[in-house]
């Protein structure tokens, strides 16, 4: 893992609040709430990924395949 994950999900998490802030503000919560699902399915995505790599790296040390 390296760190360049993690600043690309805390700069995801930054730019969703920014965005759910402003729309809130602007009075449009329920684009705000659809902002930030979006911004979370991202950020799960990219750990999804991480998750599917792992396991095939375990697998390979095991030979189970």
């Amino acid at each position: 893992m390296s760190i360049e994950l993690i600043f690309q999900i805390a700069g995801i998490g930054i730019l969703t609040s920014i965005f759910h802030t402003m729309l809130k503000q602007a009075g449009k919560e329920d684009i705000a709430f659809i902002a930030t699902l979006a911004g979370v399915c991202i950020c799960l995505l990219m750990v999804v990924q991480l998750i599917g790599e792992l396991l095939i790296k375990v697998k390979s040390v095991f030979f189970l395949s």
